[in-house]
C-alpha cells in the first residue's frame, strides 16, 4: 500500500495526470497531421504506426498508465477512510471494484503503448477493450460513489453533477464508437485488417464509418479525462 498523501498533493497529482492525458492526445494528433497524414480522423492507435507521432503515443500513454495505478490505490485508501467515518454510505464494495477496474486499465494502458496495432492487431484490440471497459466501469462506479457521498454530505452535490455529466458523455461516445464500428465490421466489432494498409500509407483512412468511429474514440478519451479531473475536487472534499 502506498503511503497516504495530503489532499492538496492528491489534487495536484490528479491535475498533472489529466494534463498529460490531454497533452498526449494533442501531440499525437498534431505530430500525425504535420507529417502529412490524413487529418480526419485517425484512430488514436493509428498515431502509433507513424514514427513522427509514435513517440508521443508511447511516452504519453506510459506516463498516464504509470500515474493511474498509484492514483487508484490512493483514492481507494482515502475513500475507505471516509467510509469508516460514514458507516452507512455503503461505498466499500463499490470503492474496491472501482479501484480494481481503473488499476487494470492503467496497467493495460502501459502495455498497449508498446503494442503497435499494425504489428499485433488482435492483442492490441484486446488491450483496448480492457482499457475502455475498465474505464467505463470505473466512471459509472465513481459516479455512484459520489451520489452515495452526496446523500451523506450536501457538499458533494457539485462533484456528483459534474461527474455524472462526464460519465453520461463517455457512455454516449462509447455507444457511438460501437455503432460506427458495427456498421462497418459487423458483430465482431473489430477493425478490419485492411485498415492497416491505409494507415501505413499515412493517407486517406477510407470508409466514413471508420473515421466516425475514430471521432467517437477521441471524444471518449476526452470524456474519461473529464471524469478523472473531478477527482481533484473529490480529493479536497474527502479531507473534511
Amino acid at each position: 500500500m502506498l503511503t497516504p498523501i495530503g489532499p492538496q498533493r492528491l489534487e495536484r497529482l490528479v491535475k498533472v495526470t489529466v494534463v498529460i492525458q490531454v497533452a498526449t492526445l494533442v501531440f499525437c494528433y498534431f505530430s500525425w497531421v504535420l507529417d502529412g497524414c490524413d487529418p480526419f480522423i485517425p484512430f488514436i492507435s493509428d498515431t502509433d504506426t507513424n514514427p513522427a507521432s509514435s513517440w508521443a503515443f508511447t511516452v504519453g500513454f506510459t506516463l498516464i498508465g504509470a500515474l493511474t495505478v498509484p492514483l487508484s490505490i490512493l483514492f481507494y485508501d482515502v475513500r475507505r477512510r471516509w467510509a469508516e467515518q460514514n458507516h452507512e454510505s455503503g461505498i466499500e464494495t463499490i470503492n474496491l471494484l472501482s479501484a480494481i477496474s481503473v488499476a487494470i486499465s492503467g496497467l493495460s494502458t502501459i502495455w498497449i503503448s508498446y503494442t503497435p496495432w499494425h504489428e499485433q492487431m488482435e492483442l492490441h484490440m484486446i488491450q483496448a477493450r480492457i482499457i475502455f471497459g475498465g474505464l467505463i466501469i470505473w466512471a459509472i462506479l465513481t459516479t455512484v460513489m459520489s451520489l452515495r457521498m452526496l446523500e451523506r454530505d450536501t457538499r458533494f452535490v457539485s462533484l456528483f453533477r459534474t461527474r455524472r455529466r462526464w460519465t453520461v458523455f463517455s457512455l454516449v461516445c462509447l455507444l457511438g464508437l460501437a455503432i460506427s464500428v458495427y456498421s462497418y465490421a459487423g458483430s465482431s466489432l473489430s477493425i478490419p485488417a485492411g485498415h492497416m494498409d491505409t494507415v501505413l500509407e499515412c493517407s486517406d483512412l477510407g470508409h466514413p464509418s471508420l473515421s466516425l468511429a475514430a471521432f467517437f474514440e477521441w471524444l471518449l478519451v476526452i470524456g474519461f479525462a473529464g471524469v478523472s479531473y473531478t477527482g481533484a475536487q473529490e480529493a479536497l472534499l474527502l479531507d473534511h
